[in-house]
């Protein structure tokens, strides 16, 4: 396969924080741009904030023939790179782009939901007075924001968190 003759789609990292400059200016290159976006909950000062950023940090999708738009690509304002080997850039199977396309919501974002905790799973608590320390799950609540947990460490304490405070422990 010479996809250097063809248009498929490549992986481009962009410089940090700047994956909206660089799709936009690819777009006025007439290159097909795909640059998935999600919403999150970012906290602030305490305060919950929502913000839209990209569903991959520092990367889009572009679709072109690196035979005739390769070179002028890396030149493009906020464009590190194209991803691929020291001889070529790698295309993107189409199948990758469908599914991530596949995700999309009618407000055109992508909706990540948070893999539900097990009772009995183990955590660590991240964030808050308890930071450092492993819990198991007891339940998660109905809200998806709290998780009841028990700190074995505190003669069975049972305690209700913030989920966002907690990460799974890593399998052994």
């Amino acid at each position: 396969m010479d996809f250097w003759q063809e248009t498929n789609w490549f992986a481009v990292q962009t410089k940090p924080f700047q994956e909206n400059l660089a799709a936009a200016r690819l777009q006025q290159l007439d290159l097909e741009v795909f640059l998935p976006r999600l919403q999150r909950e970012q906290w602030v000062c305490g305060v919950a904030r929502r913000v839209i950023q990209p569903l991959f940090l520092a990367y889009l999708f572009a679709r072109f023939c690196p035979l005739v738009s390769g070179e002028a690509i890396r030149y493009v304002p906020g464009v590190l790179r194209v991803l691929g080997n020291r001889q070529s850039p790698i295309p993107i199977e189409p199948e990758i782009i469908s599914s991530i396309r596949e995700r999309l919501q009618p407000d055109g974002l992508v909706h990540l939901q948070p893999h539900p905790f097990q009772r009995g799973d183990k955590v660590n608590i991240k964030q808050g007075p308890f930071a450092g320390w492993m819990a198991e799950v007891e339940r998660e609540w109905d809200d998806g924001r709290r998780v009841a947990i028990l700190l074995g460490a505190l003669q069975q304490a049972h305690l209700v968190i913030q989920r966002r405070w907690l990460e799974p422990c890593a399998a052994h």
